[in-house]
């Protein structure tokens, strides 16, 4: 056994020698073979990468270093604490974002019951609940989970720089490329969550929204969610003190005296006098006037570019006070030192600054501030920081003392309820509201964040009975109940001052609230945006009524709609097709002003709709400049209401309500009591009836101002030529640009009574018969600057067409409207109105083939023209014909639905009165038009 473990000792080195040693070594050869040969028949053929992706698609790995897959990125954000390794909030959204996934990215999975689906997009519809979150088209993220029971509802966007869709992703080099200088070295976010429980019946749970302002400079410990300031600024040269009239038209002015200056708690009497630039360190409190109460100061430079107070210095009255009422404010400039003499160097910093004032009257005080900034207008927007309640009188003084500040954050914390169980609805919310603001001086690193908070809260219910219901709500929004957060940086210049930006000023960027000129000079941009939780979108369409960025379509700036681009039309869109349905065909004129469309279409003082809040506006066609909360601001009340079967007929009911609702700042109130009556029934072979009635005792002087366009008389209405091109603003408004409306007030102390019936005959096939007929009759009393007086509206509407086939596939269709309008005022408060218009149609249809359609048309004739006639205004009489004919072919071309139109038009229009013959028509028009469809036919 020994002499076997020597052996295998001394042969092993042998053995792994001989293992080392390749059974067959060939001599290397020169000859390289290449590829080899294949033939595809037996195996598959693999296509090349596609040029477009395949020399950016790289190996992609995670953070962790793991192996995702082959590709490119399409999204990528990234957010920087401190300036190692580099500061920056970025977003980026690469060519590919857009071309190659319509910039929108979901991803989606599920798990033990638990379904999540994650959204990125530059328009997301996002909803929390009606006070906190409603947007129609958030540019960010969304996280959904589903599980058993309940929802969870995660949201964030980068609300001021998001990166937008723009020509040559211009928007993604500016403020995303890597190589870009303007990557943001401060943001403003927002971000949400919504946990509710989904149960049969209930829906309950708790919503938190959030909007703060970050800073890539600082620690993560530095930021937080009550936001912060940019640390590199400067401090406000002047605090700027607004001392309002509230209510302009209350006869109750505001007067104030005896201001006093804080500065980190120490008190100090400013010097009233005007303000000398060459003793800048002056404690001086100026007062000007503000003739037109825009949303910033007028602040102004000279010729050596240095900030100075233009407007002349104001003394005070005898009485040793100011006053102001009416549209006319005081505005108190108040210079305020960045540093106080203190232990360092060069002092301590200004870190608080507040105001205190003996105000009395009907007063509202706004801040605002000027600093050294990069705009012609160095400014930030007012704030109101403190307002009376109700009209007082114009007696007593008090004090009042504010705190100014920059905002730097919103916080809305909400709880809801909403039921559906055995007859019972009930919805209702209430939210508390955080407004966090800081002062923005020298020493940025340590803010004094402070905050203001305002709550809102609502219910209402409803519980049937069979037959009868009964019903009501309450609800209180604060004064100063918003959802914004209101942002001056410089930074966002980059949205519109370089020549590579997509989103230039005026045309595609702009600051809704400010005014083309405040106190005389042309406003520049004040670099400010304001970004809303709860969008202002009365039409509920896909795309806010007000955004800062706006038309984005034309091919020098690219990009889609990111402002409503074809207008604000509330309750006008039944077909929900986009489009008004006073304006199908989108262009300027209305259609029931438009030969041949006219018949299906009325103008809404031909309409019948409800009026809860008393300012003469049917209430689904209101266009405001306001969020669309539940409850504007400043409203508190409540409504009770029943509603039962009328005995005897069975398609009848009533409706007894009554509600209150008061304004506590603004002052006023309005009381509604009514009793409506309605029947609608429909008699077989017969027809259809609908009426309606309503007497309602109304006590309202709360105003309500609406958008609306001024009445534009049929005579005014654009040719079909205009004599120019349209502008950006005529493109944006096709129904004419809307001005806000003041509510007229008309009653303050009423009794109203409207009544509205309209029927249909429908026992012939093929004709149609509709009348239509309102009523209004308003009492009203006398009261403050309101005198007894009467004010009626009455309405027609008649309209009878008929489809005739006397002959093959040829189509006769002969039509006839008439419409009448008599609006009185006994005591001559609005335009009185006495017109009539009359239409006869006639059309004819005639198909050559299923392709190719004559049609002919004529709206007047030699012996019964169209006419307009008013009793007003006789000189506007005019008779119209117009004639007109049409070759129709509809073919189906590479996919796509084609149709053209060729044809000749003739119109004459001719007044009345010889005086305005220069404005009669008399024209020919050929014209051919081919329109094809936007979507493939498969």
């Amino acid at each position: 056994m020994r002499t076997l473990v020597k052996f295998l000792r001394a042969f092993a080195p042998l053995a792994a020698l001989t293992l080392a040693i390749p059974a067959q070594a060939p001599a290397e050869l020169l000859f390289r073979p290449g590829q080899p040969y294949v033939n595809y028949a037996y195996e598959s053929y693999r296509a090349y990468d596609s040029i477009l992706f395949g020399r950016d698609r790289t190996p992609q790995f995670d953070a962790l270093g793991q192996f995702v897959m082959n590709g490119i990125n399409v999204f990528e954000m990234q957010e920087f604490r401190s300036i190692s390794p580099s500061p920056g909030s970025i977003v980026r959204k690469p060519q590919l974002y857009g071309t190659y996934l319509n910039r929108l990215v979901v991803a989606d999975d599920s798990y033990k019951g638990v379904t999540t689906r994650f959204i990125i997009g530059d328009r997301i519809r996002a909803k929390f609940t009606p006070l906190t979150l409603d947007l129609a088209a958030m540019n960010g993220m969304r996280l959904d989970s589903h599980f058993r029971g309940g929802s969870l509802v995660l949201v964030t966007s980068r609300v001021d720089k998001p990166i937008f869709e723009a020509l040559q992703n211009n928007d993604h080099r500016i403020h995303g490329s890597e190589s870009s200088e303007f990557i943001p070295r401060w943001a403003t976010y927002l971000m949400g969550a919504d946990l509710r429980t989904q149960l049969q019946g209930l829906d309950a749970g708790f919503s938190w929204v959030n909007q703060f302002r970050t800073d890539s400079l600082r620690d993560l410990g530095e930021n937080s969610f009550k936001g912060t300031l940019p640390s590199i600024g400067v401090a406000p040269q002047w605090v700027v003190v607004r001392v309002a009239d509230q209510y302009v038209d209350d006869a109750v002015g505001a007067r104030v005296r005896g201001a006093t200056l804080y500065l980190n708690g120490q008190p100090f009497r400013p010097e009233v006098a005007a303000y000398d630039k060459t003793t800048p360190d002056r404690l001086t409190m100026t007062v000007t006037l503000d003739p037109d109460r825009a949303v910033i100061p007028p602040a102004g430079r000279d010729n050596s570019n240095t900030l100075v107070i233009e407007q002349p210095h104001q003394l005070p009255s005898p009485e040793g006070f100011y006053e102001t009422e009416g549209e006319e404010a005081l505005l108190l400039w108040f210079k305020v030192p960045s540093t106080l003499p203190g232990d360092g160097a060069f002092g301590d910093p200004v870190e608080e600054v507040e105001v205190e004032l003996e105000v009395a009257g009907d007063y509202q005080i706004e801040l605002s501030e000027v600093f050294e900034g990069a705009s012609s207008n160095p400014v930030t927007y007012f704030y109101t920081a403190a307002q009376s309640e109700g009209r007082p009188e114009i007696g007593n003084f008090r004090r009042v003392r504010v705190r100014y500040g920059r905002q730097t954050g919103r916080t809305l914390l909400s709880a809801h309820v909403n039921l559906d169980i055995k007859g019972w609805l009930l919805h209702s919310e209430i939210v508390r509201n955080y407004s966090y603001r800081a002062y923005p001086g020298l020493n940025r690193r340590k803010l004094d964040i402070f905050d203001d908070q305002t709550h809102a809260w609502f219910f209402n219910f409803r519980r049937d009975f069979g037959h009868f219901s009964l019903g009501g709500e309450a609800y209180n929004v604060d004064g100063r109940y918003s959802t914004v957060l209101n942002v001056q940086d410089d930074d966002l210049r980059s949205y519109f001052q370089f020549l590579s930006s997509p989103f230039s000023y005026p045309t595609n960027f702009n600051e809704p609230r400010l005014a083309n000129f405040v106190a005389g000079n042309r406003a520049a941009p004040t670099n400010t945006i304001e970004f809303n939780t709860v969008d202002d979108n009365d039409d509920k369409d896909q795309y806010p009524d007000s955004y800062f960025l706006r038309r984005t379509t034309d091919l020098s700036t690219g990009g889609r709609f990111i402002e409503d681009p074809d207008g604000v039309f509330p309750g006008l869109d039944a077909d929900l097709n986009g489009r008004p349905d006073i304006n199908e065909n989108n262009n300027l004129i209305p259609d029931y002003y438009e030969p041949f469309l006219l018949f299906d279409v009325n103008p809404d003082a031909y309409e019948f709709g409800e009026d809860l809040n008393g300012n003469g506006v049917i209430d689904d066609r209101e266009n405001d400049e306001l969020p669309d909360y539940p409850y504007d601001a400043d409203r508190r009340g409540y409504h009770l209401f029943g509603e039962m079967p009328i005995p005897g007929l069975p398609a009848a009911k009533a409706t007894l309500s009554h509600y209150q609702t008061s304004a506590p700042f603004q002052g006023g109130e309005a009381q509604v009591s009514y009793l409506r009556a309605e029947m609608s029934r429909r008699f077989p072979f017969i027809g259809n009836l609908l009426g309606i009635y309503k007497l309602k005792r109304i006590e309202d002087d709360i105003p309500d101002p609406v958008f609306g366009l001024g009445r534009s008389p049929i005579y005014f209405e654009p040719d079909v030529l205009p004599p120019e091109s349209l502008s950006d603003e005529e493109r944006l408004n096709p129904l004419g640009i809307p001005v806000l409306q003041p509510d007229p007030l008309l009653f303050r102390d009423s009794w109203v009574n409207r009544f509205y019936v309209k029927g249909q005959f429908t026992r012939i096939e093929n004709l149609l018969v509709e009348v239509s007929s309102r009523y209004d009759r308003n009492r009203q009393h006398s009261i403050g600057d309101q005198s007894s007086n009467t004010i009626s509206d009455w309405a027609y509407v008649a309209r009878v067409g008929y489809t005739w086939n006397p002959w093959r596939a040829l189509r006769v269709i002969p039509q006839v409207k008439w419409l009448s309008q008599d609006l009185s005022d006994d005591d001559g408060t609005v335009l009185e109105i006495d017109e009539q218009f009359f239409y006869p149609i006639l059309r004819l249809e005639y198909p050559i083939s299923s392709r190719t359609t004559i049609k002919a048309g004529a709206q007047g004739f030699p012996i019964l023209e169209s006419s307009y006639r008013n009793e007003f205004s006789p000189d506007v009489d005019f008779d119209e014909k117009v004639y007109l004919v049409q070759l129709n072919n509809t073919s189906n071309y590479v996919g796509y639905e084609v149709n053209v139109n060729l044809g000749y038009e003739r119109r004459q229009r001719r007044f009345l009165d010889k005086s305005r013959r220069d404005q009669d028509l008399d024209f020919h028009r050929f014209f051919l038009r081919v329109i094809a469809g936007l979507r493939p036919l498969f």
